[in-house]
């Protein structure tokens, strides 16, 4: 396998993808100074400026495999984050999903992964992130999301973000499986918790055939009892405490 990182800044899910053994072979950032970081930790990662200028014929021909390859991307959060202004997708800087959107089509992508902050799910009351899960599904791509907390996977801090994870076609599962996973690597701190359950087996059991329902029994004490299309089943609650849960499309 390998892949492409869209706003690569300096190489965090580069360096996460060739831990495990996917070869990174176009980055695209922006910032001069980041791009020299990039240039030097990652010497054969063939880089881009300006995602605005890419196009998936120049990755494709940078090497990306776009039938086993993955596409990720943090894409800017400015517009869409709580201490923001919250502009969400109209915004100059969070409205660049849909440059990752169309690198999507272009290359036609078997995989991708995207990150941001939660405040995504509430931006617009939840328009923004039904937006998000709409224009990737139009393209073909089965989804799955979850808020994750950095805390949780061997980090000093609280840092709680979105990941959205998409495989081309009708596997709604692979995306899933990704995604249930148990919060408590290493750093992590059970002093005073509650161990949680590890859904990652309970996957099968908690995903209806039909894509498109989840088991709050299996994923925690703050699941879904059901999700059908549309955001308007993320309420208040589930912004505040959503670590356990998996949202499939």
């Amino acid at each position: 396998m390998n892949a492409v990182s869209l706003f690569a800044g300096v190489g965090g899910f580069d360096i996460a993808l060739e831990r495990n053994g996917i070869e990174v072979v176009a980055a695209v950032e922006i910032d001069a100074n980041a791009r020299g970081v990039l240039h030097h930790r990652f010497p054969n990662t063939k880089l881009f400026t300006d995602v605005c200028e890419v196009t998936g014929e120049d990755l494709i021909h940078a090497g990306f495999d776009p039938r086993t390859g993955i596409i990720v991307g943090g894409f800017p959060c400015q517009d869409l984050s709580v201490a923001g202004k919250r502009a969400g997708l109209e915004g100059a800087r969070s409205g660049l999903f849909w440059e990752i959107v169309r690198l999507l089509r272009e290359t036609k992508a078997q995989n991708f992964i995207l990150e941001n902050v939660p405040g995504l799910l509430s931006s617009n009351n939840g328009r923004d992130m039904a937006t998000v899960i709409s224009a990737l599904d139009d393209l073909g791509y089965s989804l799955a999301w979850r808020v994750l907390d950095a805390q949780f996977f061997g980090v000093p801090q609280r840092r709680r973000r979105i990941f959205i994870v998409g495989s081309f076609g009708n596997d709604w599962a692979t995306p899933c499986e990704i995604l249930a996973i148990r919060e408590g690597g290493l750093g992590y701190l059970e002093k005073g918790e509650q161990k949680r359950k590890d859904v990652a087996g309970k996957t099968s059991e908690s995903v209806g055939t039909d894509s498109e329902t989840i088991n709050s029994q299996s994923f925690g004490k703050s699941g879904f009892g059901g999700y059908s299309d549309g955001i308007t089943t993320l309420t208040a609650t589930t912004y505040k405490r959503p670590e356990d849960n998996v949202v499939v499309h």
